[in-house]
């Protein structure tokens, strides 16, 4: 396909959409939208490049439980029109409280639910966001996957199946059970890629949420079966806990993204574990993230084979409420322990702008060890990110 075709196609899509939406009384929504745009030494000198990640979401509102959702990725937006193009990501239809009680029925087909962010309590809870925002591009600039998911959650469900979602009115409890044809990356073969269903291999993932007072607590567990490379498949379990006061937070993201249990040595390449802890001083905030990197994730090889272990310190200055601006420094180190033995520090002093719905952030990421005065090429880095939802 050349780049005209492509430009053509993607402009085709979006006329579509806008078309059609009023037609269906579709509301059009942004979920997420992030900008980042990234200086460094790129060998000959400090080049400007800009990394985009995009979600655009139609449905049908409550009453309909419909919708669809595309997204659009690009390492280099600056020549987005002419190498990436908008691509399905999902669609879904709910049915809404069958036989009388709070139960929906979802039929999905594409990316599903990331379990293990702790996301799910704002919507359904109404807490204020509670995730770790150590695990982003901002961190982790270089991607693990072609399709640039960051450490975000522990599993996401991929495939075709349904949903069951007990959610009774007035809890503080959540129940929802998936059973789907999986076709992760692990099952995609060939160029163009196809799914591998030959196994007609299954995914079974039971899921619950508690909020309580002080206490917020996600855990799930599942399986994949049966699997060519397993005489038995996957297995997989996560945690998300939660637990704050006025002054003290904490936070831990605890999980096996898959387990073989025939195949694989019983170590710490197994495990996704991030650990977070947030004193709050007044107008000083005290983070330090603790962040074990696991070889598995996303239902994949991690494909840098890099195992390392992350710390970072975030120290954060609170500005004035009605100024709405904050910032701080972080203080990162990664030891890494496969493919080879190294140890990286940063310092990182950030300036942080947040408006209703869109967060501005600027960051220097300066090298600190190992420090070479001869050659400072790689040094430092500038960030420039934007957040938004619509």
């Amino acid at each position: 396909m050349n780049k005209k075709t492509r430009t053509k196609r993607i402009i085709l899509v979006l006329t579509a959409i806008l078309i059609a939406a009023p037609l269906f009384s579709a509301n059009i929504t942004v979920p997420s939208l992030e900008i980042y745009s990234r200086a460094r030494n790129d060998g000959s000198g400090f080049a400007l490049d800009s990394y985009g990640n995009i979600e655009l979401q139609l449905d049908g509102g409550y009453k309909f439980g419909g919708a669809m959702r595309f997204g659009f990725t690009s390492s280099s937006l600056e020549t987005a029109a002419f190498n990436n193009a908008l691509a399905f990501k999902s669609v879904s239809v709910t049915l809404r409280e069958l036989f009388g009680i709070p139960l929906d029925f979802t039929y999905f087909i594409g990316q599903g639910d990331t379990f293990g962010t702790g996301e799910l309590f704002t919507p359904y809870f109404g807490t204020p966001p509670l995730g770790s925002r150590y695990t982003s591009f901002l961190h982790f600039p270089d991607p693990l996957e072609q399709d640039y998911n960051f450490y975000q959650g522990i599993h996401t469900v991929y495939g075709t199946g349904g949903k069951f979602e007990y959610a009774p009115p007035e809890k503080n409890w959540l129940l929802w059970l998936y059973i789907y044809q999986d076709s992760s990356e692990t099952f995609l073969t060939g160029s163009p890629p196809t799914v591998d269903f030959s196994s007609r291999q299954g995914s079974l993932d039971i899921r619950a949420a508690f909020n309580f007072e002080k206490v917020q607590l996600e855990a799930f567990l599942g399986a994949t079966l049966p699997t060519s490379d397993s005489a038995i498949g996957y297995l997989r379990s996560g945690l998300f806990l939660h637990a704050g006061m006025e002054k003290v937070e904490f936070l831990a993201e605890i999980g096996m993204p898959r387990w073989r249990p025939l195949d694989d040595a019983f170590g710490p390449d197994l495990f996704y574990l991030l650990v977070e802890q947030r004193l709050h001083l007044g107008n000083i905030s005290i983070v330090p993230t603790f962040f074990w990197r696991p070889g598995y994730y996303q239902q994949g090889p991690n494909a840098t084979g890099v195992e390392a272990m992350d710390i970072n310190l975030d120290l954060q200055f609170h500005g004035k409420e009605e100024s709405l601006v904050s910032g701080g420094v972080e203080g990162n180190f990664v030891y890494q322990t496969a493919p080879t033995s190294e140890t990286t520090g940063k310092a990182i002093p950030y300036i942080q702008l947040s408006t209703p719905g869109v967060v501005y952030k600027a960051q220097i990421n300066t090298k600190v060890w190992p420090f070479d005065l001869s050659d400072l090429s790689d040094t430092f880095e500038v960030f420039l990110s934007i957040q938004a939802a619509f």
